[in-house]
């Protein structure tokens, strides 16, 4: 279930920034969605492009927590951005 509230890991639908050197060779400065965690593996963030960026269709990858620098969260009532 999502919480808009928690601010401890990033959830579907946030956007996350990756730290550089990070195992997928992902641009540090690119947003990514978080589209999955992984139900067996909760600590694993399945991240898709942004719609609007050119690989958006031919990109998929996994990280972990470790991996990400930044999170943003957009709701209907703020924006929250931290660092996870």
């Amino acid at each position: 279930m999502l919480d808009p509230t928690a601010t401890d890991r990033p959830q579907p639908y946030d956007h996350v920034h990756l730290r550089p050197g990070n195992p997928l060779g992902a641009e540090p400065a690119t947003p990514y969605l978080v589209v999955d965690v992984l139900d067996t593996h909760p600590r694993i963030y399945e991240l898709w492009h942004l719609p609007d960026h050119p690989r958006h269709q031919d990109w998929a990858g996994a990280v972990t927590l470790a991996d990400i620098t930044l999170a943003i969260r957009v709701t209907t009532d703020d924006t929250r951005i931290w660092a996870p």
